[in-house]
Order: structure tokens, then sequence, then C-alpha cells
């Protein structure tokens, strides 16, 4: 039963799009968790005395998520589980690269603030969507899923080190930023909503 499972969900290319449209979009989500606070303290927050902003930037931001996690099943049923998840993962990929490249302090919080609340949104599309991909076998779906999205975040922790490293915000805010632009295009591109076919 777990063997045929994963046959079947592999072999199933909106599936297979899914988990791809996660790691990618869990990729890109790391420059906002992981970098974001690091961003802010060394372009614009003085090192000393810091920790009270960066602690309050870091609330915001887990709540707009939390909050756009729990808006989007009200928007779910009436928009669809595929177009909502492209619109969410594009928006915050769009606005993952834009925080990093804007001057101003407080139009830089308000666009990461934005990417967290279409990051939130984007998550829980995903997961509606992933679900609904073979039904029969949801459990695994959501287990490779949960897998994939780790495998995500590990990937973008690695790689957003690696361009920081080598080079600076500017390059880990599109490389990273870009993947969920990428995300969004395969979404729309391979992946479909069983619940609307």
């Amino acid at each position: 039963t777990y063997l045929e499972s994963f046959k079947e969900i592999l072999s199933n290319r909106s599936a297979v799009a899914c988990l791809v449209g996660s790691i990618l979009r869990s990729i890109a989500w790391m420059v906002i968790l992981v970098y974001g606070i690091s961003f802010f303290r060394e372009r614009f927050l003085k090192p000393e005395g810091s920790e009270g902003s960066a602690s309050v930037i870091i609330l915001v931001a887990a709540l707009l998520y939390t909050l756009g996690s729990l808006v989007c099943g009200r928007f779910l049923n009436r928009f669809g589980r595929k177009p909502l998840t492209v619109l969410a993962t594009l928006l915050a990929g769009i606005f993952t690269i834009s925080f990093i490249f804007v001057p101003n302090l407080w139009l830089s919080l308000a666009l990461n603030f934005l990417g967290c609340w279409f990051g939130g949104m984007g998550f829980s599309a995903i997961s509606s969507l992933t679900l609904e991909q073979v039904p029969k076998f949801r459990g695994t779906m959501m287990s490779i899923n949960s897998a994939a999205m780790n495998l995500g975040s590990a990937l973008g922790a690695a790689l957003g080190g690696l361009t920081l490293v080598l080079f600076d915000y500017e390059v880990l805010g599109l490389t990273l930023g870009a993947m969920g632009v990428v995300a969004a295009i395969v979404f729309q591109t391979l992946a479909i909503d069983p619940t609307r076919t």
C-alpha cells in the first residue's frame, strides 16, 4: 500500500509540480525567515540596543504570517486553490525581492511585512492545493509535502548563507526571492486543481 501511494503520487504530474513548487517557495521564504532580521540590523538598525527593535519586527512578521494563513481560508472557495496559490506565491516572491533593494527602513519593513502576509497565504493555499492532488492518498501526499518544504528550507538556508559569503544581501534577495516567482510559474503551468476540473 505504501509503495502504491508513492507510485501514484510521483507519477502524477500535477502532484509533482506541487511538491517542486513547495520546495521553491520554501527556498524563497528563507530570505525573510532566516536573513531578514540580520539584514535590518546591518542596514538600518544600530547594532547596540537593536534587540528590542528586532524582537518587534519578528513579532509583527509572525503575526502577519499567521493572519495571512488564516485569512486565506476565506478566499479559497471563492477564488479557487490554484489561482490563490499562484497569486500569493508570486506576490510573496516579489515582496521578498523588493524589500532588500529599498533604501528606506519603513518602506523596506512594509514590503517585508507584505511578504510575510502573502507568505502565510501561500502556505495555506499550497497546502490546500497539494492535499487535493491525490485524494486517495492524502496522508502520504501531505507527508511528502512536509518533507519537500523542509528540504526547501534547508536548501534556502544553505544557499542563502553561501550567497551572503560570496556576494551581498541584494544578490541573496534576488536569487532566493526569484525562486518564489519560479514557484508561481510552476504552479500556474503544471499544477491543476482537481476540485475545479
